[in-house]
């Protein structure tokens, strides 16, 4: 079948990861800062074994619709730490930390021009596992990508992850597509896995993994990186995607 949508992942994929030690620390001392001013007396030092793993542990339930997962995450460590934040004070420090972590992790340099050709004769979606939607609109919103999609689809809107492969529904809903003639282009296993599950063609764009993407951990020798074991076409870099499609 003739591929009519190409559906993109964000972060490694159109945003390329930088130096993610550095993220880290960005993200940690931020965090640490906003805290203080509201009553944190710890050590920064305790703070971080605090938050080790903060996006790994289990998401908060139940949900509170009126809080992203990110925002529930955050109020839940401020419980531990004996903090009493306002749901206003806690959407403020999620806004400062998500952007100090992402001044490390740049636009894709091929990313625009590639979207902008393929959109000329495809549908195109984004579907991006993240606990802070807001974050991530205001970035499309920022590097001017918005205009290229046709659907958006966060984790945390929809109420699933990859690799669930339900994550995609929305999105084909709303492209007009069927799985046969989409191809979904990500750069982890969680990617793959989802796109096959849904009957999607992955693709994976393969770049060297500069250290720990995925979570904020106190111990970097156990900061495992996610690699990719399925057999799956590879592309390394988007540009490949405009002699593949157009």
């Amino acid at each position: 079948m003739t591929i009519n949508g190409i559906f993109f992942d964000l972060y490694g994929t159109l945003l390329v990861y930088g130096n993610m030690d550095a993220a880290w620390s960005d993200w940690l001392n931020a965090f640490y800062g906003r805290l203080k001013s509201h009553g944190l007396t710890c050590s920064i030092e305790s703070f971080a074994k605090s938050c080790d793993r903060f996006f790994g542990k289990s998401e908060p339930t139940p949900r509170q619709h009126n809080m992203t997962v990110f925002e529930q995450r955050i109020q839940n460590l401020c419980a531990d730490l004996k903090l009493n934040l306002t749901a206003e004070d806690i959407t403020e420090i999620a806004n400062k930390i998500a952007s100090a972590w992402q001044k490390h992790i740049p636009l894709d340099a091929e990313a625009r021009h590639v979207l902008q050709t393929l959109h000329r004769s495809k549908k195109l979606a984004l579907i991006s596992n993240f606990d802070h939607p807001p974050h991530v609109r205001s970035v499309l919103s920022e590097l001017g990508l918005t205009q290229f999609f046709d659907s958006v689809v966060i984790s945390a809107e929809v109420g699933v992850k990859k690799p669930d492969p339900r994550i995609f529904d929305s999105a084909l809903e709303q492209t007009g597509m069927q799985p046969a003639e989409v191809v979904y282009v990500g750069d982890t296993e969680d990617d793959t896995e989802a796109a096959r599950a849904a009957g999607i063609a992955p693709i994976l764009i393969q770049r060297e993994n500069e250290g720990n993407a995925f979570d904020f951990s106190v111990n970097k020798d156990n900061s495992a990186e996610k690699e990719v074991t399925l057999d799956v076409k590879t592309i390394t870099k988007l540009s490949e995607l405009t002699t593949q499609f157009v």
